[in-house]
C-alpha cells in the first residue's frame, strides 16, 4: 500500500493538478467533474485541503469507481484481507475486535505515511481512521458496479457508497477468431439437457495478471483428467502464450488456448473455476455461472468469501488448491442446482439495475450538489 499507491500520488496529484488548470483555460465556464478510479489518489491531498488548481473556487466533485469488493475498517466485518466467512455472532465479533485491536499499530503506520505525503502536498487536514476508510472519505461518492447481494450489509450502509449494478456484457469482435474446436462447444450447448451425448463444460483460468499456472490451472486439468462427462476448457491469461510442459499431451477432453473472451465462453459454461480476480468474478455473475474461487494474494481471498456468503460458489480457501478439493467443488457445484438458480436470479438483478443507466443519473445528481 505504501509503495504502490501513497509513494505514487505526488506524480498523479501533479498531474491531475495540472489536467485541471489546463481544463479550466479552455473551459472557463464549464462545470468540472472527476470520474476516478477509488485507488487513484491524486486528488486525496486536494479533499483534505491543499491549495485549489489555478482557476477553481472549490474543488470540483469527485465520483470514484470502485473495482472491487467493499473493504472497510470496522468492527461489524472480518479484517480486510483475513478470509474469514461473515458470521456475526457474538464470538465472532469479539474475536473480530480482537484482530483489529491487535493490528491499530499498522493500521495507524500506514494512515501516518499516507497523511505525511498528503501534508508535503499542502493538505490541511488529516485523513481520519484507517486507509480503507479513506479512499472514500477522498470522494463525494464511490460507486460500486454490483449489487448489494454480492457484499455485506455494511456496504448498503454507507451513504457515501451507491451501488449501480454490473456493466453491462460488451458485444462480442465479429472478427475474433474461433478455434477449430470452437463447434464443439456450441454443439454441446444445442443440445438438450436430457440428451446422453450432452457433456458439462467446465472453464478454469489462472487470470490475466497472476498467472502461476501451477496454482490452478495445472491442478485442475489434472485432476479432470479423462472425464467423459466434461469438457474442460482452459485459457492461458495472454495473447500468445504457451502451454507449460506439463500440459504437452492433453487428453480428448481438455481444449486449451492462449486467449479466450469470456463473454464468449462463459455462456456455454456450467462451472468457472477461477483465481477470484474481482473482474473475472463478475463476468461470471453477469453470465449467470456457478463458480469454484481459489486465491489469498491482494482482494481474492475477500471475493471468495462474497462468493460463497452470496450462494453463488464454492471458496477452496487456497492460494494453491489440491486437485482432490478442485474436484470435489467442481462436482458439488454441478451436482446441486442451487448454485446456478443463485446464479441466474444474481444475473438478473444487476441487470435490472441498468449500470450505465444508473450512473448517468448519479452524474447529474452530483453536479447538481453545487
Amino acid at each position: 500500500m505504501k509503495h504502490v499507491f501513497a509513494d505514487a500520488t505526488p506524480t498523479a496529484f501533479r498531474v491531475l493538478k495540472d489536467t485541471l488548470e489546463r481544463v479550466r483555460e479552455k473551459h472557463p465556464d464549464r462545470k468540472v467533474m472527476m470520474l476516478q478510479d477509488s485507488m487513484a489518489l491524486g486528488s486525496a491531498p486536494f479533499m483534505y485541503g491543499a491549495p485549489l488548481p489555478k482557476g477553481y473556487t472549490s474543488f470540483p466533485r469527485v465520483i470514484s469507481f470502485h473495482t472491487s469488493i467493499y473493504a472497510a475498517h470496522d468492527y461489524s466485518v472480518p479484517p480486510f484481507g483475513a478470509g474469514m466467512p461473515y458470521d456475526p455472532t457474538p464470538e465472532n465479533l469479539a474475536m473480530w475486535r480482537s484482530i483489529y485491536d491487535s493490528i491499530q499499530p499498522q493500521v495507524d503506520d500506514l494512515s501516518s505515511y499516507f497523511n505525511n505525503i498528503y501534508r508535503e502536498l499542502g493538505a490541511t487536514r488529516p485523513m481520519t481512521g484507517a486507509m480503507l476508510d479513506g479512499i472514500i472519505q477522498a470522494c463525494d461518492l464511490m460507486v460500486m458496479a454490483t449489487t448489494p447481494s454480492l457484499d455485506y450489509p455494511i456496504a448498503s450502509s454507507n451513504p457515501k457508497v451507491r451501488f449501480i449494478g454490473g456493466l453491462p456484457l460488451k458485444p462480442l469482435d465479429p472478427n475474433f477468431a474461433y478455434p477449430d474446436w470452437w463447434p464443439l462447444i456450441t454443439a454441446n450447448s444445442a443440445l438438450p439437457a436430457s440428451s446422453p451425448e450432452k457433456k458439462k463444460v467446465v472453464f478454469v483460468s489462472q487470470g490475466t495478471v497472476h498467472r502461476d499456472y501451477t496454482e490452478l490451472l495445472i491442478p485442475t486439468l489434472k485432476v479432470l483428467s479423462g472425464r467423459k462427462d466434461l469438457i474442460v476448457i482452459a485459457t492461458l491469461g495472454a495473447r500468445g502464450a504457451t502451454p507449460p510442459a506439463e500440459l504437452d499431451v492433453l487428453p480428448d477432453n481438455f481444449k486449451i488456448v492462449d486467449y479466450f473472451p469470456y463473454d464468449a465462453l462463459l455462456p456455454h459454461t456450467d462451472v468457472f473455476v477461477s483465481n477470484a480476480g474481482y473482474g473475472g468474478f463478475m463476468h461470471g455473475i453477469m453470465n449467470g455461472v456457478p463458480m469454484v474461487l481459489a486465491g489469498t494474494k491482494a482482494d481474492k481471498a475477500e471475493v471468495c468469501q462474497r462468493a460463497e456468503w452470496a450462494g453463488v460458489g464454492v471458496n477452496l480457501r487456497a492460494q494453491n488448491p489440491s486437485g482432490e478439493a478442485i474436484r470435489e467443488a467442481v462436482d458439488k457445484v454441478l451436482g446441486d442446482g442451487k448454485f446456478k438458480a443463485r446464479a441466474l436470479e444474481l444475473k438478473k438483478e444487476n441487470e435490472q439495475m441498468n449500470c450505465l443507466e444508473t450512473f448517468e443519473k448519479i452524474v447529474y445528481e452530483i453536479a447538481a450538489m453545487d
